[in-house]
């Protein structure tokens, strides 16, 4: 069963809170739980060995205590650096993690969204999803169009999104709009459940397009509390940010107000 999304805003926590804790470890998907956040997204990329692991950059040397690419690193070698220390001593131990330990740790307790930093990860992370049984609790980002269809095939049932970037490099901003539009075609015909677009671009035109073609218009990433307000009254399905201590509450407040005008 595919992913879908609740019928409010979802807020998504940016690498985990990665406000008040070192991205994409445990320490800081903990702290998105514990906000209630509805999703908590995180960057995958593959050791030498191909295994999935938490890592935003190409190289180790920004978050951990070790130095070299990731492809660099065996699993086991990977899994001994320090990926705390560098936000404060009391973050000393965390480790990084794999894939798979993310998936069991947060199975029951909050869906995820897997952004893969390269286009090799998209099958391993897709059958990653397909064998721990969570596919309606799991989306796979970061895909350009080839890599949504790579997920589709790797994996029934595997919801992925399309993200806009590739499609805008190198574009003149007067016409970026119109290629955004034009992505929502795309993603319908690859099969993505969503595009996921710089909150800059979106508009109620833009939201309207995505949703009369099926789709949701997922947006990131917004840390300013009304822009992130103004997107909710825009429609957006999802938004991603690095605060969500500060966004929870803003959509709780509109789904409060929403059942009080039904009454």
């Amino acid at each position: 069963m595919a992913y879908a999304a609740p019928s409010w805003t979802q807020i998504i926590a940016h690498r985990g809170d990665s406000a008040s804790a070192p991205e994409n470890t445990v320490a800081a998907i903990e702290s998105a739980i514990a906000l209630q956040v509805d999703m908590v997204e995180v960057d995958i990329r593959l050791t030498g060995d191909g295994v999935a692991v938490l890592m935003h950059e190409e190289t180790v040397d920004f978050t951990t205590s070790g130095t070299g690419l990731v492809t660099d690193f065996s699993w086991d070698e990977i899994r001994n650096l320090d990926a705390g220390s560098w936000r404060g001593p009391e973050f000393s131990g965390e480790t990084v993690r794999s894939l798979d330990e993310i998936l069991r740790l947060t199975s029951d307790r909050v869906a995820l969204n897997l952004d893969i930093r390269t286009p090799d990860a998209a099958e391993p992370t897709a059958q990653a999803i397909s064998s721990a049984g969570l596919e309606s609790r799991t989306v796979i980002s970061g895909c350009t169009a080839a890599d949504v269809e790579a997920v589709r095939d790797a994996a029934t049932g595997v919801s992925a999104l399309l993200n806009v970037d590739d499609l805008l490099e190198g574009i003149d901003p007067d016409v970026a709009l119109s290629v955004v539009h034009e992505s929502v075609e795309i993603a319908v015909e690859v099969g993505g459940i969503a595009i996921n677009v710089p909150h800059a671009l979106v508009t109620t035109e833009l939201v309207e397009h995505a949703h009369d073609a099926g789709i949701g218009l997922w947006t990131f990433t917004v840390d300013e509390t009304d822009r992130f307000v103004a997107l909710m009254e825009l429609g957006a399905d999802s938004i991603t940010t690095n605060w969500p201590e500060r966004m929870v509450p803003l959509v709780t407040d509109r789904i409060k107000s929403f059942e009080v005008n039904r009454r």
